[in-house]
């Protein structure tokens, strides 16, 4: 006799791959046979994952109809059958699908659109962690600031568009009909992040977006300043620097700031 863990993965496999032959999995129903009876599982397992994809797209959902989403998510569905325990992370392929879906690459909007939603929705369920404030700044030395690093908080997401999607995204979070899409021949920078409670996000210029992926990346102040030299007056790099360092201290992106030899501040 088949076992009990070894018949649940059989029909599992069944239900979620469309496997032939899982017929013989299930006793034949009253009316109709054992085909009908698994067509129905996989229907609901279908809506069940579409119910998913619905709660973490909910603009997309917007900006597709219901009807649109619905074929969408069976694509996907098909095309990433669930392969987690955490029902959360069924959706994490989903920009990269629409990317290089035939079905979807020629809309890159709709790509942008989820990959935005996405990164909203990682940084809101991220992992907590310290808050550097202005206050904590203040006391490192004048000589000690060059040399200082920052952490940056795990729950910032930067990356760049080619579509007006931070438009579309906040049309539809009003509930406004979204203006046309538009390709652009120049990136748009998005940065997100969690503050407080909630989720945020802003386009940055070019150079506060090199700026973040420098201090990511381990750069000290005045490195970090010798590359924003070069993307305007030098003269005046440093204090672009100190602004923006400021800013992402007050929106709270700032997890720690560390100095040779000093453990974090």
């Amino acid at each position: 006799m088949t076992k009990l863990a070894e018949l649940q993965f059989l029909m599992q496999r069944a239900i979620a791959s469309r496997s032939v032959g899982a017929s013989g999995l299930v006793a034949a129903p009253p009316m109709g046979n054992a085909d009908d009876r698994i067509a129905i599982y996989r229907h609901a397992y279908v809506e069940r994952l579409t119910e998913f994809l619905l709660h973490d797209y909910e603009k997309l959902r917007a900006y597709l109809g219901f009807v649109r989403f619905s074929e969408m998510a069976g694509r996907y569905i098909s095309a990433h059958p669930s392969d987690q325990p955490n029902a959360r992370w069924f959706s994490r392929h989903l920009p990269e699908f629409l990317k290089s879906s035939p079905h979807y690459r020629r809309h890159p909007e709709i790509a942008e659109l989820a990959l935005l939603e996405r990164a909203i929705n990682d940084a809101f369920d991220g992992p907590d962690h310290p808050i550097v404030t202005m206050a904590q700044l203040a006391i490192i030395a004048p000589e000690d600031f060059p040399a200082a690093t920052f952490l940056i908080a795990p729950t910032v997401h930067r990356f760049s568009v080619w579509t007006n999607v931070a438009s579309l995204w906040s049309s539809l979070k009003c509930g406004e009909t979204p203006p046309p899409s538009e390709d652009f021949a120049v990136p748009s920078e998005i940065l997100v992040w969690r503050q407080g409670v909630g989720s945020r996000f802003r386009i940055v210029g070019a150079e506060e977006a090199m700026a973040i992926d420098k201090a990511r990346d381990g750069l000290s102040f005045s490195l970090i300043c010798e590359t924003i030299a070069m993307y305007g007056d030098a003269d005046t790099a440093g204090l672009r620097a100190a602004t923006y360092l400021r800013g992402w201290i007050e929106a709270e992106i700032i997890a720690a700031v560390q100095l040779p030899g000093v453990e974090e501040k």
